[in-house]
C-alpha cells in the first residue's frame, strides 16, 4: 500500500516522463503481493482522485498479465469505469489494461478509443489490439488509420502491429505499409520495410538493402529479411557477425543454402513415408515466417526443419528416426 501511495503521489505531481516511469516501477513492485494489490486496485477505480483511478488501472492491468483468473473481473471493472470516466490519462490506462486482459470483449471499446484526441490513448490502442491470422476487418482498418497518425509513437506501434504482429495480408495492408516506407521517423520506416519483407513483396528489396547498409535495426527485421529471401541481400548480410538471426537470413537469401535445406526436407518426407507409411507427413512454409515446417497431417505435431536437420547431422534418415522416436 505504501508503494501504491507513492506511485499515486508521483502521478499526481508529475513534471517529467521520469516521474511516470518511477511510478510504473512502483506499480510493478506492488504486484509481488498480488492478493493485496488486486484488492487495492479494484477499490481505487471508484476513487474521486484521477491519479488513484489511473494507478488502480495500471495495477490491475499488470496483475491481469500474470494471473489469468483476474482477467475477466478486471475487464468488467475497467469497462464499467469507462462508461463514466472523463480524464484522458485514465483513458490511456484503461486502453492499456483492456489489452492486458487479452479478452476479445475488450476489442469494441479499444476500437472506439482509437479516435481519442489524446495521443497516449491512441498509442495504447495501437499496442493493445489483439493480432492474429484472422484479425477482424475492423481491427485492421483501425491499425491502417493509426499507421498514418500525426504522432510518431502511434504510427510506430500501429505500423509494427500491422506489419509484424498481424498475420493477415491484403492490398490495403500493403498500401498502408508502403505509405510509411519513406516516413520521417526512422523506426516507422523500418517497421514498414519489415512488414513488406515478411509478405515477400519484392519491390522492397532496395529499401531492405539500404537498411542493412545503414545498420541499427531491430532483431525482428532480420526475420523479415529471411522471409524475403532475396539473393541481392547476401552481400549486405555477410558484413555482419554471424549470430543465429543473421545465419537464418543468410540461409534463406542464399540460393544454394536454401536449395540444400529444401532438398533435405524433400528427402526427409520420403524417409518418413518409407519409415511410417501409415502416417501422412507434409512440409510447408508460411508466407510471413521464414523456414519450413514438417507437419503430421490430422495431428497437431510439427517440427521446424532446420533444427531437426541440425540434430540429425544433415542425415534425413536419421531425422526420420528422431521424428519416429518422438511419436
Amino acid at each position: 500500500m505504501e508503494l501504491i501511495a507513492e506511485a499515486v503521489e508521483l502521478t499526481r505531481n508529475a513534471t517529467c516522463p521520469g516521474d511516470h516511469d518511477q511510478a510504473w516501477e512502483l506499480v510493478t513492485k506492488a504486484t509481488e503481493d498480488p492478493e493485496t494489490a488486486s484488492e487495492l486496485g479494484f477499490s481505487m477505480l471508484s476513487s474521486p482522485d484521477r491519479a488513484e483511478r489511473k494507478i488502480g488501472c495500471d495495477l490491475l492491468g499488470s496483475l491481469a498479465q500474470i494471473d489469468e483468473s483476474l482477467r475477466e473481473p478486471v475487464l468488467f471493472a475497467v469497462l464499467e469505469l469507462l462508461t463514466s470516466e472523463t480524464d484522458h490519462a485514465v483513458h490511456a490506462s484503461i486502453a492499456r489494461t483492456l489489452g492486458c486482459t487479452g479478452d476479445e470483449r475488450a476489442i469494441p471499446e479499444l476500437l472506439r478509443l482509437a479516435d481519442h484526441p489524446d495521443e497516449d490513448v491512441r498509442d495504447y490502442v495501437a499496442s493493445s489490439l489483439p493480432m492474429s491470422r484472422d484479425a477482424s476487418d475492423a481491427v485492421v482498418e483501425v491499425l491502417i488509420r493509426l499507421s498514418a497518425d500525426p504522432e510518431d509513437d502511434v504510427r510506430n506501434w500501429a505500423t509494427f502491429a500491422l506489419g509484424t504482429q498481424c498475420q493477415a495480408d491484403s492490398m490495403a495492408i500493403r498500401e498502408a505499409l508502403w505509405a510509411r516506407v519513406d516516413d520521417e521517423f526512422s523506426e516507422v520506416r523500418e517497421e514498414a520495410i519489415a512488414g513488406l519483407a515478411r509478405r515477400r513483396d519484392r519491390r522492397i528489396v532496395p529499401h531492405a538493402a539500404r537498411l542493412l547498409d545503414i545498420g541499427g535495426f531491430s532483431g525482428h527485421t532480420l526475420t523479415a529479411i529471411a522471409c524475403l529471401g532475396d539473393p541481392a541481400l547476401v552481400p549486405y548480410l555477410e558484413e555482419y557477425e554471424e549470430d543465429e538471426a543473421v545465419a537464418e537470413a543468410l540461409r534463406e537469401c542464399d540460393p544454394e543454402a536454401r536449395a540444400a535445406r529444401d532438398a533435405f526436407a524433400a528427402d526427409l518426407a520420403e524417409a518418413l513415408h518409407a519409415r511410417m507409411p501409415e502416417l501422412d507427413f507434409g512440409v510447408c512454409g508460411e508466407i510471413c515466417e521464414p523456414g519450413l515446417v514438417l507437419s503430421l497431417c490430422g495431428n497437431t505435431r510439427h517440427w521446424s526443419v532446420e533444427p531437426l536437420r541440425d540434430r540429425a547431422g544433415g542425415d534425413p534418415r536419421r531425422a526420420a528416426e528422431l521424428v519416429a522416436g518422438e511419436l
